[in-house]
């Protein structure tokens, strides 16, 4: 078995660089052949991309090649993208980033088991869905309009501001940035022309969320039903409110209780989708924000597989009981 981490340096900025966590990847691997694994720091955008694919390319097929994102979601996202159509490839997540929604669907306390190398790199794999995107795939899901452009913002200010303050405070950040982006006429009444499962319609919405888990943006919970191995991708679109109004919705989307609102939200189960707007659209997929004048989507049931710690498995948010603890708060999960 051979094991590969890709560090996001940015995501350790907070905590004084990547030494301590370096060092005990090579204390978990004491003992090893030194060709057993392999650390590599991303040095810029999508570099994770290339160096995953090549590392496993030089693997014999045979052999399983464990692939550790170390960071955030957005690094996930890049080691996903390397890996995609290698049978012997597996993929996890170790959370250091300011957005960790797989970690969390694993539950609050999940985040220091996926921190543990050495039960990590021994834990048991199972298979996942994905959502194919154009050029791109996805594990965690899509954002179109108002949280696409969010993310745009965050992604322009956060580098400027001081690690540990946005480490404390990345809820609050974030949620100035969809602040900045609601005062958007353009964001907020775009109108979108989408093909769900051969059915075609049109209409405006404000933001349009495409799920395969139920977390997203950093632990809201916009759709509690969504599981990534139910072969579906879930689709939830929020139309424009008008005045105090909008926060309202907001909040409750955030807290997965769109049915209380049906007027202001419409709610879909599909396996394909395509969306055309005649603006850019403002799109985020697994934290990694750009533009694009038109998305296709098509999920991909089992398309990877993941470990993770033993013991550990998504959390059901839908669950009454779960929900009746009180742990969906405003503005998402707790934790």
């Amino acid at each position: 078995m051979k094991h590969i981490f890709v560090i996001n340096p940015h995501s350790f900025r907070a905590f004084g660089g990547t030494g301590n966590f370096r060092a005990q990847v090579r204390d978990c691997f004491s003992g090893h052949n030194a060709d057993e694994y392999l650390i590599h720091i991303s040095r810029y955008p999508r570099d994770a991309i290339g160096v995953v694919h090549n590392y496993i390319q030089s693997c014999p097929k045979d052999e399983t090649v464990r692939v550790y994102a170390v960071g955030g979601d957005g690094i996930l996202f890049e080691c996903l993208n390397g890996m995609v159509g290698f049978q012997n490839a597996e993929l996890t997540c170790v959370p250091y980033g300011n957005a960790n929604d797989f970690t969390l669907a694993f539950g609050e306390e999940a985040a220091a088991k996926f921190r543990d190398i050495k039960s990590l790199s021994v834990a048991p794999s199972r298979p996942m869905d994905i959502i194919h995107c154009g050029s791109n795939y996805v594990m965690l899901g899509l954002t179109i309009g108002l949280v696409g452009k969010t993310v745009i913002i965050a992604n322009d200010i956060f580098p400027k501001l001081p690690p540990k303050w946005l480490r404390k405070h990345t809820k609050l950040a974030y949620s100035l940035c969809a602040v900045r982006a609601m005062f958007s006429k353009k964001i907020m009444e775009q109108k979108y022309r989408l093909t769900i499962d051969g059915q075609s319609s049109a209409n405006q919405y404000c933001n349009i969320f495409i799920l395969n888990t139920a977390l997203k943006g950093g632990g809201i919970l916009p759709v509690p039903y969504a599981n990534p191995n139910d072969g579906n991708l879930d689709v939830l679109f929020i139309k424009n409110p008008r005045g105090l109004e909008r926060i309202k919705v907001l909040i409750d989307n955030n807290k997965g209780h769109f049915e209380k609102r049906e007027n202001h939200f419409d709610y879909k189960l599909c396996k394909t989708m395509k969306i055309v707007s005649d603006e850019l659209l403002n799109v985020e997929m697994d934290g990694e924000a750009f533009y694009a004048a038109e998305i296709t989507l098509k999920i991909i049931p089992d398309g990877i597989k993941i470990f993770v710690p033993v013991g550990l498995d998504f959390v059901d948010f839908s669950h009454r009981a779960y929900r009746a603890k009180n742990r969906v708060k405003k503005g998402g999960v707790t934790g």
